[in-house]
């Protein structure tokens, strides 16, 4: 183990080399070693999840003093965009790699070859309930994966969301959220054809005029368009919301970002040319559980979260970037997107103009919810460099009661409508 450390620092103390040798890197972060069952200290009737890597040292802190050795190898552009915006408190503290991310183990039973993809990539075939594409070979292999990957069955919770001003005032808000899963081993329904169905309200602010909204998500997007509704709390009227996709902004979002970026990205994908850039080591947010153990209001600074809280770690990542088609729409022209080669989770995002400028940089660290097992973010966080505000959405924290994400009774499917919209949203 201290050989791995040494080993380590070495890496991060010299910039690597682009010929690097990719066995070499693989040995440097180590062998997967998921967590299966909780620890011994979980307790399921708390909200905290304790740390399992609480002992785990700094290796280097990255500041504005010495980010530029590494601009060209373990940090990607929004860190360093990140890094030259605000010099004086953005920060990265580097761990050891602990590959922690597991899945139940019914989804590796059911995991075998790729699954096929179908109408250019918006549809997917498979077996429910699986890891879709275990041997990615294409970008939107990773984008599938990301999409479907095992996320809960029966869910119910709630999640505050935050908006953070330069000046440090913030607006708060909440909301509460069921869904019902298809995409899982425990209760697959192929015939449905479906990913889940959603149904969300704004707890606070009430004044938000789409403050409750109802998704149905298929698994082809061709061939079955998502179909969404939403109540207006001023109308008391539920009305079918063909818009909410793509670049649609929810007003809670306050423009900073799009109904397609919630959980990294969802929806329709025909909007853009797909390239695999291939797998490369990036420094990430992971086992973010210190973030996680600590109290809200502490971790919401001004400019972005306070860095003394999250932990990053070298991972290799599957990164895929987006480019706007010439006969196509969309308020970001790029993107470009960072998947965990092991949990499948999007742990970054960078969002470009048409001139090829940096709009904004996110972030999604992740954790391993052990008692599931399934590794899942904790937070997602957009930072906009024009405005200097960020987004803190789908907040998962000890101070927020958990998400239930196996319930023992199976949520009624006929909620699901625009009646049972009707009533959830009261």
């Amino acid at each position: 183990m201290i050989k791995k450390i040494k080993i380590l620092l070495i890496i991060l103390l010299i910039p690597l080399c682009g010929h690097a040798d990719s066995t070499l890197i693989l040995e440097n972060i180590g062998e997967r070693a998921p967590i299966t069952s909780p620890l011994i200290e979980y307790d399921p009737e708390s909200d905290s999840y304790p740390d399992p890597f609480s002992s785990d040292q700094v290796l280097l802190t990255i500041n504005v003093k010495n980010y530029t050795k590494y601009k060209d190898t373990i940090l990607t552009p929004g860190q360093i965009k990140m890094f030259e915006a605000y010099p004086d408190t953005f920060k990265i503290n580097v761990y050891p790699s602990r590959r922690s991310c597991a899945v139940p183990p019914e989804v590796l039973e059911l995991t075998d070859n790729n699954a096929l993809l179908i109408d250019d990539g918006e549809g997917v075939e498979g077996i429910v309930g699986s890891i879709p594409f275990p041997n990615p070979t294409e970008a939107l292999h990773h984008v599938w994966n990301h999409i479907l990957r095992y996320r809960g069955v029966e869910i119910y919770g709630a999640s505050p969301f935050y908006i953070i001003n330069p000046d440090g005032t913030h607006t708060f808000g909440a909301g509460e959220a069921v869904a019902k899963n298809f995409w899982n081993p425990f209760v697959r329904d192929e015939k449905k054809g479906l990913q889940g169905m959603l149904m969300t309200k704004v707890t606070h602010p009430p004044r938000l005029a789409d403050a409750s909204t109802l998704v149905i998500e298929s698994l082809n997007a061709f061939k079955t368009p998502r179909k969404a509704w939403v109540y207006n709390p001023g109308t008391r009227r539920v009305r079918r919301a063909p818009d909410i996709t793509y670049d649609y902004k929810p007003s809670a979002s306050q423009g900073l970002t799009t109904v397609d970026q919630f959980d990294g990205f969802n929806g329709a994908k025909d909007r853009y040319n797909w390239s695999d850039i291939g797998i490369q080591l990036k420094l990430m947010p992971y086992n973010a559980y210190k973030f996680h153990e600590t109290q809200i209001e502490e971790v919401l600074t001004p400019y972005h979260v306070n860095q003394d809280y999250l932990r990053y770690e070298l991972v290799n990542v599957n990164v895929v970037k987006a480019t706007l088609k010439k006969d196509k729409r969309h308020i970001i022209p790029q993107r470009i997107m960072y998947f965990d080669t092991d949990s499948h989770n999007m742990l970054a995002e960078e969002t470009f103009d048409d001139q090829s400028n940096l709009m904004a940089y996110r972030e999604f660290p992740i954790i391993n919810f052990y008692d599931q097992p399934m590794c899942l973010s904790i937070h997602s966080a957009t930072y906009d460099f024009a405005t200097r505000r960020y987004q803190l959405q789908n907040v998962r924290s000890t101070d927020i009661p958990k998400v239930q994400w196996r319930l023992n009774e199976p949520h009624d499917e006929k909620m699901f409508t625009p009646e049972g919209l009707k009533r959830f949203a009261r």
